[in-house]
């Protein structure tokens, strides 16, 4: 609905523009068994906040390693576990690394059991400069993640917590949502 919107502001009759669901198979999601309990192969961390994503620009996990040094100050027991892989993996790695958070910050890769990550995390976070749609969105929303994320894809309809394209405003919704 958001792409429908931002085309009829440039000038594109509605009635000219088709909607077509994704399908997400929230049901398995929802009604899926984790096969491993996230605190407990983690039990450094009090608190657990997830991405999944891609790891390329347009996802600005930069920033939300960024927001995390921050967030660390307030809540040092929140570990931030990394699902994905992309051409940015050792970049990012390095970047918390330097930032002395390389112990809160943790590289699981690329999964394709997501269920146990989803139902495991205290917080979803999503830091993308811009998404189509946002699959994570809705399979976050399924278990009832609760979910901080820049104005992207289908952030609002699902009812994250939206936030700015700066590290401290994403740093203290964090924290607020966290506490």
């Amino acid at each position: 609905r958001k792409i429908a919107d931002s085309l009829v502001e440039k000038g594109i009759d509605f009635n000219k523009i088709i909607l077509k669901p994704i399908e997400v198979n929230t049901d398995a999601i929802k009604n899926g068994i984790p096969v491993f309990n996230l605190h407990e192969k983690f039990p450094q961390f009090k608190k657990i906040m997830l991405i999944v994503s891609r790891l390329e620009a347009e996802k600005n996990i930069e920033m939300a390693i960024k927001a995390m040094k921050i967030v660390n100050t307030k809540i040092p027991d929140l570990g931030l576990i990394i699902v994905g892989s992309g051409s940015l993996a050792n970049k990012l790695k390095k970047l918390a690394y330097n930032l002395n958070i390389a112990s809160q910050v943790v590289f699981v890769g690329w999964q394709t059991d997501l269920i146990p990550y989803y139902k495991g995390c205290d917080i979803l976070l999503v830091t993308s400069w811009y998404e189509g749609y946002g699959m994570v969105f809705k399979e976050a929303q399924a278990v009832g993640c609760k979910i901080v994320s820049t104005d992207v894809g289908i952030a609002r309809e699902v009812g994250a917590e939206i936030v700015g394209w700066k590290v401290e405003e994403v740093a203290g919704k964090l924290v607020e949502n966290l506490k």
